[in-house]
């Protein structure tokens, strides 16, 4: 028997959370979400994961999905370990009920075609992909519509699409139907059913607290109560416990009943249901379908009992579901053999070989994409940040003509223009905000939205997400950055004519290099608390007043003009005005330019080593997308 999906004793068990101190000290306690979870689930099978609220359907899900790490135990998705991440995400797809996963300045189609690059798709065939989803879907005629304009059934349809975009063996439905009118979740279920199921050969978990539609469309269901699997199997065979098996219901005329303990000793298990002076139901365990009616009705003649109706009843899982989460909390679980064989084609303990990651390039292109879609919406926001250059420069300018020739003596290692100082200053500082911020935002940002979990769920990493989401800050800087030295060398007398570009790049991308570094830790620190990220303050703070942004440092008292030297923008700033106003070489800038490769040497192993453990603890604490 092939099976897409099998889980061994999989646990999660979530740490306790008592003071702020305690994402970096051990934990004393945890919360039981999953406790020794066992599943077999067939290629091409419909699996229903029916229980209340908080019974642990979505963290078992998303265990699944590789999301959250497990406490213990295995699990396997079409062969593939959950170990070994990037093969299972390519081999299912995740729908959830949040209306917020997607961009909502975008349409359909982009939103479509960013994540179908998430997903590796070769980008020559991603259009023809993305139409002909759209097309199995009946989303054609909302493509090129912005999603905020999408309807709740809509973005759902949307959620479907996106997941079926790679063609996954495996769909994980959460709560698919959560929110939608009675009409929409039947047009889902149809799809679920007769398209994915029915006719693609999809394999499909659905997650599911309403009884009817598991009822509906499962070919099997899970009853999950307190973290534990209490039962599974089909409809038919999770009502094979005496009180719930199917019954046979005798309308029996009172006077012509005869002896009922004749009939219990003949017919084991007949109770009389209802009985009044002019009617009685006489109810009887169901056994071997028809010709175990046919035996009741000759017993029950035999016995002289005129019978008036025959009527069938089956338990719903209605009763089933009720009946099940009765029973005793400490009920030994469901477990593997209770479900079948259990033979993963790698043994337990002894997982294949890991895949080979490999860097998603096609990450970047759609990130640009994206925000530059994203930014043309907001087109008088972009003006307005050309405008706010203008008027900035404009405002030193002025400064600059007040303080006249006085601050010439502290600035004439830099050419004496107090203008130029300090618009090479404001201009490159930028750099900084966004290596500081950037990182930290992207995070935040995708956080905030909901569309950080969509974007986990393909197997592009969290590193290159949020490395290829923080591009456009970067473009944008340098934009900046441009429009800052033209107008200060073509309208406002900033000579520039001595520039030396190379030692300038050079220091530059120095800089860029320890303030991402720092940006990373920075958002090492988000990752875990969430809010309240010291590195970007420190350094804002500290580069504001020490890093000779507005000022010459000499200006500084003697102690802290010595706390400046370990700032790196203190550095950064000196070597790009050396180079661009006075021409120095990188020979000249090596008081500058070691400063920066000793933080550069030492900060970026710092942050990376950082930034694994944070995403670690995230990913332990499933608190990745929580902000």
């Amino acid at each position: 028997m092939s099976y897409a999906i099998q889980a061994l004793d999989l646990t999660k068990h979530y740490p306790l959370r008592r003071g702020w101190l305690d994402p970096f000290l051990k934990q004393g306690g945890h919360i039981v979400a999953v406790e020794g979870a066992h599943l077999t689930i067939q290629e091409g099978e419909l699996f229903g994961l029916l229980g209340p609220n908080g019974a642990g359907k979505t963290t078992l899900i998303k265990m699944l999905a590789t999301l959250i790490v497990p406490t213990s135990g295995e699990a396997w998705i079409c062969d593939h370990p959950l170990a070994d991440e990037a093969a299972v995400k390519a081999s299912l797809g995740l729908v959830t009920s949040d209306e917020r996963s997607f961009f909502w300045r975008l349409t359909g189609r982009q939103n479509l075609e960013f994540f179908a690059q998430l997903y590796r798709l070769p980008g020559g065939a991603i259009p023809e992909r993305v139409q002909a989803t759209l097309d199995q879907l009946q989303l054609s005629d909302l493509a090129d519509t912005r999603f905020s304009a999408y309807s709740t059934g809509k973005r759902q349809l949307l959620s479907i699409a996106r997941a079926l975009l790679h063609q996954p063996r495996v769909l994980l439905l959460d709560e698919p139907t959560k929110g939608l009118d009675p009409s929409a979740s039947h047009s889902l279920q149809t799809l679920i059913r007769e398209e994915l199921v029915g006719r693609q050969g999809v394999t499909v978990l659905l997650s599911t607290h309403n009884l009817a539609e598991a009822e509906a469309i499962c070919d099997r269901v899970a009853v999950i109560h307190q973290g534990r699997i209490r039962a599974v199997g089909a409809l038919k065979e999770l009502g094979q416990e005496p009180h719930l098996q199917s019954r046979v219901v005798f309308g029996i005329s009172p006077a012509e009943m005869g002896d009922l303990a004749a009939i219990q000793a003949q017919l084991p298990g007949a109770h009389v249901e209802h009985e009044s002076p002019g009617a009685a139901s006489l109810s009887i365990p169901l056994e071997n379908g028809s010709n175990g009616i046919n035996h009741a009705v000759a017993v029950l003649q035999g016995l002289k009992c005129r019978i008036t109706t025959i009527d069938t009843q089956n338990p719903d899982l209605e009763t089933i579901f009720a009946d099940t989460l009765a029973r005793q909390a400490d009920e030994a679980p469901v477990t593997a053999q209770a479900q079948g064989e259990f033979s993963p084609s790698a043994p337990p303990g002894n997982p294949p070989a890991k895949s080979r990651w490999q860097p998603n390039l096609r990450a970047f292109p759609a990130f640009l994409k994206r925000d530059l879609h994203t930014e043309a919406s907001y087109r008088f926001s972009f003006l307005m940040q050309i405008l706010s250059i203008l008027f900035s420069s404009a405002t030193f300018y002025f400064i600059a003509q007040l303080l006249g020739d006085s601050p010439r003596l502290n600035l004439a290692r830099y050419g004496g223009d107090y203008f130029a100082f300090v618009l090479i200053g404001i201009a490159f500082a930028g750099y900084f905000g966004v290596g500081l911020s950037s990182f930290a935002g992207s995070i935040r940002q995708a956080q905030t939205t909901g569309t950080l979990e969509a974007m986990l769920a393909t197997p592009t990493s969290l590193s290159e997400i949020i490395l290829a989401s923080s591009q456009w800050d970067y473009l944008l800087t340098t934009l900046r950055v441009l429009v800052y030295l033209l107008v200060g060398g073509l309208f406002l007398g900033v000579d520039l004519s001595k520039s030396n570009f190379p030692a300038a790049g050079l220091a530059l991308l120095l800089a860029v290099i320890v303030f991402s570094s720092l940006g990373i830790l920075a958002a090492s620190f988000i990752m875990v608390l969430k809010r309240g990220d010291p590195i970007t303050w420190l350094a804002n703070a500290f580069a504001t007043l020490l890093g000779g942004v507005y000022f010459p440092i000499d200006l500084l008292p003697p102690w802290l003009s010595w706390l400046s030297k370990f700032i790196p923008v203190t550095y950064a700033l000196e070597a790009l005005r050396l180079a661009l106003l006075q021409g120095a070489g990188i020979g000249e800038l090596t008081s500058q330019i070691v400063p920066l490769l000793l933080f550069c040497l030492i900060l970026v192993p710092l942050s990376l080593l950082t930034f694994r453990f944070a995403v670690y603890r995230a990913r332990i604490e499933a608190s990745l997308t929580h902000y």
